[in-house]
Parts: structure tokens; C-alpha cells; sequence
């Protein structure tokens, strides 16, 4: 509308009227003033700093001017704000609509009706074959064991439908997701409508509705408890101190129906000679049998898995008022005991639509490096005669909870966030958000900090390189690169608020890890806890579509046959089992767009607090990447190797950065030989001769 830019009266027009008037008890200037066809009324306090503007007339149009500075003054006009130096505009900014996170109600009492379920196989024609499946309520069991007048699945639900005692059934398998629900999928088909549910490629759940006589309506939703409880089995029944052991079993033997001696130690798995002949002469006189051998494992792993499920049940119901039954994984629960007790009100939105996707941009995960491949020096010692390599002594060190400690201890991004336009710094040179820069390192940085992700032939990938590019950072980080040199340009971004809203969630997590030995259930609970909370803000909005359609049924068949030819695109894999295609489709999320109030709603998401806490992992990594001039009392070092929370380096760190506190770190090894092949692909040696080869993630 081509309005003025000037808190100066004389700037709008020609001022017909000015006197002093009061306005809910404050004196103000009143000046009327005109212009063309135009009419303002300008209501300024004695000393000049506010204006509040209207215009007179059809036009329902008002504002309020706040001066900043001698040259910069402020506008706020419906949801924007517009900041204006020397008559020019430098920053837009406009508050977006957002939905505020529901907290959750607590459980009134405990619910531990549940059944657990394992099923064992073998190979035939190098294809896993299921031979038995076991079920457990707590009480009573029920068996299926494969034979030529049985049908194996068939029998197995049939004995289902005798543990209902309400409308839903819930059945924990550990290993739902990879196997065992595979399997199990094609073989509910016949009893009802089956709802599989995948998330980023993982079976979270599979729901049957019962259509079969006496029945109908009526759930059984199987889930896996390894989502809940991510380790084996046979770790958990060591935690939480299960009374029976899970056993051993010869996995390696083919033949269900052997009977016979004690089958020979080739056949076992994961035991050692010393175990195996213990087992001899616990079974010696006897009759070893395959099938009642393997009901018995297979009952004892039901069995083991029920009352882990009972008593981690317990223990979160005891400290949180939430039964595990309502989550499908550990975030989740993790999220669900947050919104219920410790999130504060009106601090955390919902991010969706282009907020989203834009932060997202931001979102990336901890730095893996290899920076000196080996610590072999490039001298040799002759000692007795015979030519040796010397080694630089190196030291491993590891954060404490990394990313709780960030939680706890670092503000994270609140309120709506606030779109904004120009360089945020010129008005507020501690803004607080996510910016859209253009970004220059140092040229002789040593070991670039800021991450981009690029486009390469083997896909995305994430590096942290030199020179210039454009792209999204969280606040804090930049400022945090700028002391090591690196320039930002802001073109545009989000602002937040800042708050503290995981400390109160993370003490108690960690005053439970101390209250409770390690080793303990709860102290691994706690743990768990602590560290899953984070990524459940920054889940994706894809998730995958299930269809499945029965091949007898022509309706189906047309059906699926469509679903090929208009939406295959969006069509991930499809396959036959037996007289039934299942597709797997890419599926967004669903959410809304509210038109009047224009925002995004429907689930519960927030990038920006995700983002925040993995960038301030890599901001207090940064500490030990580019020498030591931000440690106190440090000797300087040299980085071999880095990731997440882990740095190899050839000094000892000062004695007050090393402790058991969050945030301190432990010294891992001290190490005499190492070779860093590439990231998370190492060989070391320790002063204490213990030989640690690590590939991605897996170690020997």
C-alpha cells in the first residue's frame, strides 16, 4: 500500500489536528493527518519511541511503530513485523500458526494382559522354514508343531482365540519386525482383515480384525518387543535377572522328528566345547528328542520374554504411570512419558508444511572421521639387533550421553516460529533459529566442522568440506563456526525462543541410572530412556502403505492391477505369496492445512528440536578438532579419529574434563597400535594387549 516509512507525523501528510489526549490513563500525542484520499490518526507517547497508526475510513488497517535505535525503528502490522533502517527495509518478519503438542493423560492402573510368542525354524533349501510356534498368557500355553496332518499356522491362531478374555488381543514376538512377521503375515489373511504397519522400511505392528464365526470384530495386534527393548533376548534375561536363563539349542540340526544320543557339538551354536559337555552329561542315559527339545526352548523363550515384559511393565508403571502396551516403540514411549509428566505447556509446536522441510535440511547426524590413518612413526628402533616400529601411545575418550547432556544443559527452539526475511543479526546479534546462509570456511581450517549434504552417484551423502555453498544451520552452530572462522551471509530463517524443556526429564532419567546398579533393569531402562526421546521429534513424514489383495477375488485383482498402472511410481515392491499380492507404497503422513488460520496440523513432529540437539553434539565435539585453544590446561594434541561422541588423540585430556558426569568422558583405551581404515572401520591393540576390530558398528 505504499505506506510510510517514518514514525515522523510530518512524513504521512499534511496534520490537521494535533493535541495531548489520554488513553487508558497514558497521555499521548494526537496527531490526525491527510493525505490524497487518506487519513491517518497517529497516537505517539511524550517521548516519541511508540506510534500506534489507524486509518480512517473503509480500510481497517492499523500498526504500531517501535523505535530501536536512532536509525532503526520497528513495525508490527497484523502477524508481521517489518524492521527499517535509513528508510529501507532490512527484515521481515511474520509469526506462523502452529499446534501446540496435546499432552497425554497417565494410565489409572496397571494393564498386563498380554501374550508373547516365538517361533523357531529350520533351513530347507537354504529357505528358513517354520516347525513350531509357542505362545505364553502367563499361566497357560499353547504349541504348534509342524507335521503332515497339521497345519502349522492354521493351529497356532486357532489357540489364539482361546487366550481372549476382551475385544483386543496383544501378542509381543521379539523379532516381529524381520522374520518371524513375514512369515506370520500371509497366514492371518484367512481369518480377517489384516493392517501391517511399516515405518522407514520396519514392520512396526501387524492388526488382524477377526471375521471368522464367534469372533467377529474382535483384534489381535502383534507387536515386537525388540522395538521396545532393543537388545537379545538373552542380554535381557541377564538385566532384569529372569530366574530361568534362556537354554542352547542345536540349531544346525535339520531333522525335527531325530530322536536318538545327544546330537554332536557341530551342531550347536553360540556355545563353547566346555558348555557342550555339560550338556552331555546332564543328558547322559537319555533319549535326546528333537521335538520335545525344541518345545521346550521354544516355551522357555515365551516364558523369559513374559516376565521380562511384566516386570519392565512394572517398572515403568511404578515410576511413570504409563503401561508399555501403548507404545509400539521405545521413542515412542519415551515420547508418551514426556508429554505426561515433564513437557511444559505451549512450548512445543508441531512443524510441518515448508518449516519442515527446511529445517530438515539442517538435520544431520555426528561427524565420522578418519584423519591419521595409523600411529606408527615414521622411524624405526634397532633393539637387539632386530628392526622395530614405534608407535605413538594414543588415547581413547568417549562422551558421557552425549546427546542428553545437550538436552539438558543447551536451549532448544520453542514457541511458533517466526519466519523472517534479511539478516536477522542487524536487528538482534544473538537471534535464535534456523537460517538459510551463504557459507564460507576458512581455507586452512584443519578439520572442517560444518556438514552439507550432496549429491553424489551412490546417493545423498553428508561431508564437511571447504569453500562456499548456501544452506540451513541452527543458530547455534553458526555462531559457534564463526569462532573458528568460518562467514555467514543470511539471506532468511525461523526464529524460536529459547527454553530449557528436557533438564527436569533428563535428571530424573540419570538420578534412575544412578539410584539403580548397573546392570539393574531400571538403570537400563533409564538409560534407554534418556537417549531415545530425541529422534521420536524428528521423525519423517513417510511412512509405508500395505495393500493386500487376494488373487482368487477379480474385484481384488482389477484393484491391484490399477494400483500398478496409475500409482506406480509410488509403488516401493510388490510380491506374491501364495494366492495373494501385497504392495508396499510410499505414504505420507497424513496432516492438514487450516485456510483461515493458515497452518499445518495433524501429527507430531518437530525437526527443529531434533535438529538442535544433534547440532549441539557436533558443537561440543567441535572443542576437539581444531587444537586445543578452547580447553583449558590442555597439552596440545593430535585428532587420528572422530564420530558421534568418540576421539582417539595422541595426548591425555586435563583430569577435570574426565568423569562419569554427563557431558565429561571416559577414557576408553590407551592404545599401542592402531590402523583407522575408514570410518567406523578400525583395528586397535591396548596397553592392555586386547585386540578391538570394529567394521560399521560391529565389533570383535
Amino acid at each position: 500500500m505504499e505506506l510510510p516509512i517514518s514514525m515522523n507525523p510530518v512524513d504521512y501528510g499534511e496534520i490537521l489536528l494535533n493535541n495531548k489526549i489520554q488513553i487508558n490513563g497514558e497521555l499521548v500525542n494526537r496527531f490526525v493527518v491527510e493525505k490524497g484520499t487518506r487519513s491517518y490518526i497517529i497516537d505517539s507517547n511524550l517521548d516519541n519511541s511508540v506510534n500506534k497508526v489507524r486509518i480512517q475510513g473503509p480500510i481497517d488497517l492499523s500498526w504500531i511503530d517501535t523505535l530501536i535505535s536512532n536509525d532503526v525503528f520497528k513495525r508490527d502490522i497484523g502477524k508481521s513485523s517489518i524492521y527499517f533502517m535509513g528508510g529501507e527495509r532490512i527484515l521481515l518478519k511474520k509469526v506462523l500458526s502452529a499446534k501446540p503438542y496435546t499432552p497425554i493423560s497417565v494410565n489409572s492402573k496397571l494393564n498386563d494382559n498380554f501374550v508373547t510368542m516365538d517361533m523357531e525354524t529350520i533351513k530347507v533349501n537354504n529357505l528358513l522354514t517354520p516347525y513350531l510356534i509357542c505362545a505364553f498368557n502367563g499361566s497357560d500355553y499353547i504349541t504348534s508343531y509342524a507335521n503332515k496332518s497339521l497345519d502349522l499356522f492354521n493351529s497356532f491362531i486357532n489357540g489364539l482365540l482361546t487366550f481372549f478374555t476382551s475385544k483386543t488381543l496383544i501378542v509381543y514376538a521379539h523379532n516381529l519386525s524381520g522374520f518371524d512377521g513375514i512369515l506370520l503375515m500371509k497366514h492371518l489373511i484367512p481369518f480377517g482383515k489384516v493392517e501391517p504397519v511399516l515405518f522407514n522400511g520396519k514392520l512396526m505392528s501387524i492388526t488382524i480384525t477377526l471375521t471368522i464365526n464367534g469372533f467377529e470384530g474382535k483384534k489381535i495386534k502383534f507387536k515386537d518387543s525388540y522395538l521396545l527393548l532393543p537388545q537379545s533376548l538373552r542380554k535381557l534375561c541377564i538385566a532384569f535377572d529372569i530366574s530361568i536363563p534362556k537354554s542352547n539349542f542345536p540349531f544346525n540340526l535339520l531333522n525335527i522328528f531325530y530322536t536318538g544320543v545327544i546330537p554332536a557339538f557341530k551342531y550347536w551354536t553360540g556355545i563353547d566345547l566346555n558348555t557342550y559337555d555339560n550338556i552331555v552329561i546332564e543328558n547322559a542315559n537319555k533319549t535326546w528328542n528333537f521335538k520335545e527339545e525344541a518345545i521346550k526352548y521354544c516355551k522357555l523363550d515365551c516364558k523369559c520374554l513374559h516376565e521380562i515384559l511384566i516386570k519392565f511393565n512394572e517398572l515403568i508403571f511404578s515410576n511413570f504411570k504409563i503401561n508399555i502396551n501403548k507404545s509400539l516403540s521405545l521413542p515412542a514411549l519415551a515420547m508418551r512419558i514426556y508429554k505426561s509428566q515433564f513437557m511444559p505447556k505451549n512450548t512445543i509446536y508441531q512443524m510441518l508444511g515448508n518449516v519442515e522441510k527446511d529445517i530438515r535440511q539442517a538435520y544431520t547426524g555426528g561427524a565420522v572421521d578418519v584423519f591419521i590413518p595409523s600411529n606408527r612413526k615414521n622411524i624405526i628402533s634397532l633393539i637387539n639387533n632386530n628392526i622395530r616400529a614405534l608407535f605413538t601411545k594414543l588415547f581413547s575418550y568417549d562422551v558421557n550421553s552425549l546427546y542428553p547432556f545437550i538436552m539438558a544443559n543447551r536451549p532448544m527452539p520453542v514457541g511458533k516460529p517466526i519466519a523472517f526475511k534479511g539478516d536477522i543479526t542487524k536487528i538482534d546479534p544473538q537471534a535464535f533459529g534456523y537460517f538459510y546462509c551463504k557459507i564460507t570456511s576458512p581455507e586452512n581450517i584443519k578439520h572442517p566442522l560444518l556438514q552439507r549434504k550432496i549429491k553424489t552417484s551412490e546417493g545423498i551423502r553428508t561431508i564437511a568440506g571447504i569453500g562456499s555453498w548456501t544452506g540451513w544451520i541452527f543458530s547455534e552452530e553458526m555462531f559457534n563456526a564463526i569462532k573458528y572462522g568460518y562467514s555467514f551471509e543470511i539471506i532468511k530463517g525461523y526464529e524460536f525462543e529459547r527454553g530449557y524443556i528436557f533438564k527436569e526429564y533428563i535428571e530424573k532419567m540419570y538420578a534412575l541410572r544412578m539410584e539403580y546398579p548397573k546392570g539393574s533393569p531400571m538403570n537400563l531402562i533409564a538409560k534407554l530412556l534418556m537417549n531415545s526421546l530425541y529422534g521420536k521429534f524428528g521423525m519423517r513424514l513417510e511412512s509405508t502403505n500395505i495393500s493386500i489383495f487376494d488373487s482368487n477375488n477379480q474385484e481384488e485383482l482389477e484393484l491391484f492391477n490399477t494400483i500398478l498402472d496409475n500409482f506406480g511410481e509410488s509403488v516401493k515392491n510388490w510380491i506374491k505369496l501364495d494366492n495373494f499380492y501385497i504392495t508396499v507404497r510410499k505414504n505420507l503422513i497424513p496432516y492438514s492445512h487450516n485456510e483461515s488460520e493458515d497452518f499445518y496440523y495433524g501429527i507430531d513432529v518437530n525437526i527443529a528440536i531434533a535438529a538442535a540437539v544433534t547440532s549441539g553434539g557436533r558443537i561440543w565435539m567441535s572443542i576437539f578438532k581444531n587444537g586445543n585453544k578452547f580447553i583449558k590446561d590442555c597439552p596440545k594434541f593430535n585428532l587420528y579419529y572422530s564420530d558421534t561422541d568418540n576421539i582417539v588423540i595422541d595426548k591425555a585430556l586435563p583430569s577435570y574434563m574426565v568423569g562419569n558426569e554427563l557431558g565429561q568422558v571416559k577414557l576408553e583405551h590407551v592404545i599401542k597400535k592402531a590402523v583407522f581404515l575408514a570410518p567406523k572401520v578400525y583395528a586397535l591393540v591396548t596397553t592392555d594387549n586386547e585386540l578391538i576390530i570394529k567394521c560399521k558398528g560391529r565389533r570383535e
